[in-house]
């Protein structure tokens, strides 16, 4: 391997714990990153030789996959059901920012040279990622909105103010809703790795053009390998915990992109609602076992995330054939 500098990133939502091996920095989690480049990247020569080993937190890290994204700074992503094994062999007890930042930086002596890599920069799948999360808060917005306007409309007080204010914002709402949703569709038409893709993964009931997009983003941006590597990055992985003599029942580990798995979750419920097709006859031969129903609708979830993936490395291996 390689004489390449570690530094272990543990990603919280406004701040950055960051262990290169002596001493422990907390910086801004802050868009472009400026105070952790001029920390570590002041000379001309660290972009080629550090490598940051982080946890991928959804959210929480999209601005250090930015950062390292544009800067060409190579990244170790730790799939997070590593990290609980990671701590147990490593014989870290506790747990703390601090402690999760070293124990990823002691990460660096198990580390392969194909766990090292780029995160890819897409300017289209950049902007898709901006569409779909704004998208998202038109629509929890509108069911905030709505459902307050049904509450108005049931109320005798004299608020008619109020109820035009309602309606007007949800007008401008649905407009902008319509909007993006036409951009997405824009874009994934464009590009033809992106539209034969999702075009495959939405022909499974409960798989949308939503969420078809954004798993796409997520395995490209991600660099999924495989389907554990999938499972476990939503967080939908098993997850059982023992104490002693207790042990509770698995239940999923939740340590991973929560949008994704939302959006899996609701087209599970959306595919099984509809009464029929492979999702439902799945879901009803769970409940038959005795499964219970929360946890049959899971099962489900994670069904949808691995058609997704089967379709999205199928399409990406005939690609790589096309450009040999």
């Amino acid at each position: 391997m390689k004489d390449y500098s570690f530094l272990g990133v543990d990603v919280a939502k406004d701040t950055l714990v960051i262990f290169d091996g002596k001493k422990v920095y907390k910086l801004p989690n802050q868009r472009h990153l400026k105070a952790f480049q001029n920390k570590f990247f002041r000379k001309k020569d660290a972009k080629d030789k550090i490598v940051i080993i982080y946890e991928p937190t959804g959210p929480y890290s999209a601005f250090l996959e930015e950062f390292c994204a544009v800067n060409q700074i190579k990244v170790v992503a730790l799939n997070p059901r590593k990290v609980p094994r990671l701590r147990e062999v490593l014989g870290h007890r506790a747990k703390n920012d601090n402690c999760d930042a070293e124990l990823l930086y002691e990460y660096h002596k198990l580390v392969s040279e194909k766990e090292i890599k780029l995160i890819e920069y897409d300017k289209d799948l950049e902007k898709l990622a901006v569409y779909i999360s704004e998208y998202q808060l038109y629509q929890r917005a509108e069911n905030i909105f709505s459902n307050f306007g049904e509450y108005l409309e049931s109320n005798p007080a004299d608020v008619d103010d109020s109820r035009e204010n309602i309606q007007k914002e949800l007008t401008h709402f649905r407009n902008r809703i319509k909007e993006l949703k036409q951009k997405i569709e824009e874009i994934v038409k464009k590009r033809e790795d992106i539209n034969k893709v999702v075009n495959e993964m939405t022909e499974e009931k409960g798989i949308g053009i939503l969420t078809a997009v954004t798993c796409y983003i997520f395995f490209r941006k991600r660099g999924v390998r495989n389907r554990g590597e999938a499972v476990a990055l939503v967080g939908l992985d098993p997850e059982t915990k023992e104490s002693g003599n207790t042990k509770k029942a698995a239940q999923i580990s939740k340590k991973g992109d929560k949008r994704l798995r939302g959006l899996l979750y609701m087209g599970a419920l959306s595919a099984i609602a509809s009464g029929k097709g492979v999702l439902r006859e799945f879901y009803d031969r769970l409940v038959k076992k005795g499964k219970p129903k929360k946890v049959a609708v899971t099962a489900c979830a994670r069904k949808l995330l691995l058609f997704a993936f089967a379709k999205y490395k199928k399409a990406m291996e005939e690609l790589q054939l096309q450009m040999a």
